[in-house]
């Protein structure tokens, strides 16, 4: 049984680039890149026949998607990484055929393989969705000789996992039929 084992502390950085990641792929962050990108488009393009309350109005929404909201991102991981105990504490990982084993201090979680929505690779860490927001962040930099092998059994792990369907656990008969 192959097992591989790592600590991550997350940074702020590490928090703020998921968050970013998670923001930006999703369909209302292209919209609101296209809308501030479109903005910033008509504002140069027009800028000779535009009033400058126009002017105005389409800088502001061009900042609002591209410098606005990254700040907002950023802002948001440097208050998490002070005010959550759990993102500061370090957490320890084992990956092995029956899962990921997490665990912080006294406390431990284990997720089957089949929990694990999708895996996405960035060039900077892992990430392991169990669901659309909640998500594993392995940072390449703190996996070090260990990102490549984490990466390979990841995707072969899940693969293995890719059609399973966890039984329903049946209910036992408490002797009432149908009273």
């Amino acid at each position: 049984m192959q097992q591989i084992r790592f600590t991550v502390n997350l940074t702020t950085k590490e928090l703020f680039l998921f968050s970013m990641r998670h923001t930006y792929v999703s369909m209302s962050g292209v919209v609101g890149l296209l809308i501030s990108i479109g903005s910033f488009i008509i504002c140069a393009c027009k800028y000779r026949t535009l009033d400058t309350t126009a002017i105005i109005a389409l800088l502001i929404i061009g900042c609002l998607f591209t410098i606005v909201q990254p700040l907002m991102l950023y802002s948001k991981a440097k208050a998490q990484k002070k005010q959550n105990e759990d993102i500061n504490d370090t957490l320890n990982y084992i990956l092995d055929d029956q899962g990921i084993t997490v665990s912080q201090e006294d406390q431990v979680a284990h997720i089957k393989w089949y929990e694990i929505r999708r895996k996405v690779q960035t060039k900077s860490a892992i990430y392991l969705y169990m669901s659309p927001v909640r998500a594993f962040i392995f940072p390449k930099a703190q996996l070090g000789e260990q990102y490549e092998s984490s990466c390979e059994f990841i995707t072969s792990q899940m693969n293995k996992y890719k059609d399973y369907e966890p039984e329903q656990e049946e209910t036992p008969d408490d002797g009432k039929d149908g009273e």
